[in-house]
């Protein structure tokens, strides 16, 4: 990070972003361009997981090349800075970037705990009930990390 001023080291404040916020951008190669993708998504125990229909793009992307990066972001505020010049105007926030690779889970009860996972995530609550019908019928995917980094402003 060229700005180690603003690095997060500090390991559960970077844990405390991933586990607060419920939107991930999710980007994919896909052969010579990025995919990218705004998504809901449950962090816990070190891995990312994110549900989907088990057809489309993503699918397709992610079985030619399972390597992906994601970000995640929070507090964003823009700091106007003196009218004559824009460059002390600022935006404080706090933000994430990892990378890793891509694991389709297939097994019928970590895809019921992946999906606890996003929805307490998500909604704040983890007491739903899925029908095996439907947890066979969803792709979960789980992202297991190989580097993450975390950099602030204004805190």
């Amino acid at each position: 990070m060229r700005l180690r001023e603003k690095e997060i080291t500090d390991r559960e404040e970077i844990e405390e972003l991933l586990k607060g916020e419920n939107v991930c951008h999710f980007g994919m190669c896909d052969g010579a361009f990025p995919y990218v993708l705004p998504t809901n998504y449950g962090y816990a125990d070190g891995h990312i997981y994110i549900h989907s229909a088990r057809k489309g793009r993503k699918i397709e992307v992610l079985k030619e090349n399972n390597r992906v990066c994601f970000t995640i972001d929070t507090g964003r505020e823009l700091v106007q800075g003196p009218l004559e010049t824009s460059c002390k105007s600022t935006i404080r926030f706090k933000s994430v970037v990892g990378t890793g690779r891509a694991v389709f889970v297939e097994d019928i009860e970590e895809k019921r705990k992946a999906m606890d996972i996003i929805m307490v995530q998500v909604f704040g609550k983890s007491d739903y009930k899925y029908a095996e019908e439907g947890l066979k019928n969803i792709a979960i995917i789980r992202v297991d990390i190989d580097a993450i980094t975390g950099k602030k402003n204004g805190y």
